[in-house]
């Protein structure tokens, strides 16, 4: 006697193709929210870099002070109007946190009293020099500044 073909129930059939669409949805789906994800936010706002603005001054008669200190910062990470906040006088070492919305300016200058050389860096997250710079001269300013990167939670290396 011939043997009979194996029958498979249409119920088995039914959850092997259910099973293969979910899992296409998941993968599916996943790549998409990798490559979307950024364009949401861009396009929601709240886009900023957490920067830390530093100065400081070596040599020179200032004591160890800053005529001014003037930095670029953004109040509101949900709207694109950024301020430049001016300091009086102040002692260096000198360090602020700022936010610094996608796609924009950083800038710090330091301007040292007395023949001080002025020195600046901008920190991404407070570890890593995205900028730095120093005077050309004693008592001259020392600027930084960098644009940050315009792709959120990825900065260029």
């Amino acid at each position: 006697m011939p043997s009979q073909p194996r029958r498979t129930s249409h119920g088995t059939v039914y959850l092997v193709l259910g099973g293969l669409v979910v899992a296409c949805l998941v993968i599916g789906g996943g790549v998409w929210a990798q490559n979307n994800t950024a364009w949401f936010k861009r396009v929601r706002g709240g886009n900023a870099w957490d920067l830390t603005y530093q100065a400081g001054a070596v040599g020179g008669g200032g004591g160890g002070q800053a005529a001014t200190v003037r930095y670029r910062f953004n109040p509101d990470s949900f709207e694109r109007a950024h301020r430049i906040e001016q300091v009086g006088r102040a002692p260096l070492p000198w360090s602020k946190q700022a936010l610094v919305n996608t796609g924009e300016l950083a800038r710090v200058e330091v301007e040292p009293e007395g023949d001080a050389i002025a020195t600046c860096r901008i920190l991404l997250d407070g570890v890593r020099v995205v900028a730095e710079g120093r005077s050309p001269s004693p008592g001259r300013p020392a600027a930084c500044q960098v644009t940050t990167s315009s792709t959120p939670e990825k900065w260029p290396h």
